[in-house]
């Protein structure tokens, strides 16, 4: 099955693909691909108001971005998927969110580039337990994680940790203590560019955590880019029009 060819790549608050000490050189601009809400199951369930719903339609359009991201030129560093990776809730529809895994797997497992998964509410839970985490974690690999690719620092968090964090408030105190490690990178080590992947809108979740990154911005006189989405379905664009970003 395609699903037994899908890469877990982020562990050990690594991405695999992306860990060369060389990976810290900026050399030139490059383009990765940001999407969110892949989220399996939401047109008919929530759009359509379908009782027996499907998802069919969400596996066309990710196979249909799949394509797209496999045929562009420039080819891009990675695509990335900022959180609701599928819509069954992970602790009420355990069997429904099983067979939704099996086929974003499935359609995934034909991405020729990285694929970076962030976490969102839908995949843990608007208020998250170790057990939905750990769920996650072993479908996706880590919440939370950092990695350079080309010069570029990037910064993955699972925001539910500030939305609602007390049912696993041990798990949302490690997140804090591993961010302010990062921070310290970017001090140290003064990327090119810092950008922070996230499922919820920062101001969603408490203001703290900005408050962070503008501190080390004015140390260093850089810009931290939050690419977050999780309201609607939309695409970043930092410098171009389309659904690529350009760093």
């Amino acid at each position: 099955m395609e699903e037994n060819k899908f890469l877990v790549l982020a562990q050990n608050r690594q991405f695999l693909p992306f860990f060369a000490e060389e990976e810290k050189e900026w050399q030139e601009p490059f383009v990765f691909i940001q999407a969110a809400d892949t989220q399996f199951g939401m047109q008919e369930k929530y759009i359509e108001k379908k009782e027996n719903y499907g998802w069919q339609q969400e596996i066309r359009w990710s196979r249909q971005m799949v394509e797209d991201v496999n045929t562009m030129f420039p080819r891009p560093k990675f695509l990335v998927v900022c959180g609701d990776l599928l819509d069954a809730w992970p602790h009420t529809e355990e069997e429904i969110r099983r067979q939704q895994e099996i086929d974003f797997k499935e359609v995934f497992a034909g991405l020729e580039v990285p694929l970076v998964c962030v976490c969102g509410n839908h995949d843990v839970g608007n208020t998250p337990t170790p057990a939905t985490v750990n769920r996650y974690t072993s479908s996706f690999g880590d919440d939370y994680f950092s990695f350079w690719c080309g010069g570029v620092f990037f910064i993955v968090l699972n925001t539910q940790f500030y939305e609602d964090a007390s049912q696993c408030p041990q798990l949302a105190e490690e997140q804090e203590a591993w961010l302010e490690e990062q921070l310290e990178v970017v001090k140290r080590e003064k990327p090119q560019h810092a950008v922070i992947w996230n499922h919820k809108e920062l101001n969603l979740c408490g203001r703290h955590i900005e408050f962070k990154m503008a501190t080390v911005q004015d140390t260093l006189n850089f810009v931290f880019l939050f690419l977050p989405l999780h309201i609607s379905f939309q695409c970043i664009n930092i410098h171009n029009p389309g659904y690529e970003n350009h760093l």
